[in-house]
């Protein structure tokens, strides 16, 4: 049981090594994060705008063509209007015209809302590529701040992590289930008495608790925070 007491303190020397080091990063990896997903999001946006406008371009041609195609039947239907020898047919060629010109009338009032629609879509798509430039500057600078913290720990971070596997090993499941409840709530899951107290909340454990804990051959927690206490002898003899 005190190799198991051991290993579990190991694990907490360990942890609390890889926190400091990961503190060193700050706030930077999530602000690495998010600037690249908003840097996304603005190309995504971008792209968008782009579509819009050809689709809006391919669709103003489009009616452009029609219209030209409708104009030149009306002046068709006018010549055929003077060869028609009856007034059914002259009213048939009307009702044509004027179907075709409702259809130009129609037409150039979507082209002025194309018009209109591209002029916001190339002002946002300027406003998101200039959005989108600056934080290009500022994520290249992000970067290059947390890759120069990464590269003062990495080796040091890689070497506590290879050993804090083989310690994982040495611990059964249901102990690392404990320590792993413990050391998301408390920070901190394994406390050695000190100076008859528990070194995670400072309380006063009592004198039998101690003794018991001090024999090395049972897990026991804090009557107050319920953190893994350890023995003196185990803090002495357990270091990175």
């Amino acid at each position: 049981m005190k190799n198991v007491l051991q290993s579990l303190y190991l694990l907490q020397l360990l942890d609390t090594e890889l926190d400091e080091l990961r503190e060193l990063r700050g706030d930077l990896p999530d602000t690495v994060n998010k600037m690249d997903e908003e840097r996304t999001m603005l190309i995504g946006r971008i792209e968008e705008c782009e579509q819009a406008l050809k689709k809006g371009a391919v669709e103003r041609q489009q009616m452009e063509k029609q219209s030209l195609e409708l104009i030149a039947k009306i002046d068709r239907y006018k010549g055929q209007q003077l060869e028609v020898t009856n007034n059914k047919e002259y009213d048939a060629l009307t009702r044509e015209m004027e179907t075709a010109e409702n259809t130009i009338m129609s037409n150039e009032s979507e082209i002025e809302r194309f018009i209109e629609q591209a002029e916001e879509l190339k002002t946002s798509k300027t406003d998101l590529e200039g959005r989108r430039d600056e934080l290009e500057k500022e994520l290249e600078v992000k970067r290059e701040e947390l890759e120069e913290i990464l590269a003062t720990t990495r080796e040091e971070e890689k070497s506590l992590e290879t050993r804090r596997e083989a310690v994982l090993k040495e611990i059964k499941e249901r102990d690392l289930v404990l320590y792993t409840r413990i050391r998301e709530a408390k920070g901190k899951a394994v406390a050695p008495i000190r100076r008859e107290s528990c070194s995670g909340c400072y309380n006063i454990v009592p004198p039998q608790l101690i003794l018991e804990v001090k024999k090395n051959d049972r897990l026991f927690t804090c009557e107050h925070c319920g953190r893994i206490l350890v023995s003196e002898e185990i803090a002495q003899e357990t270091s990175i």
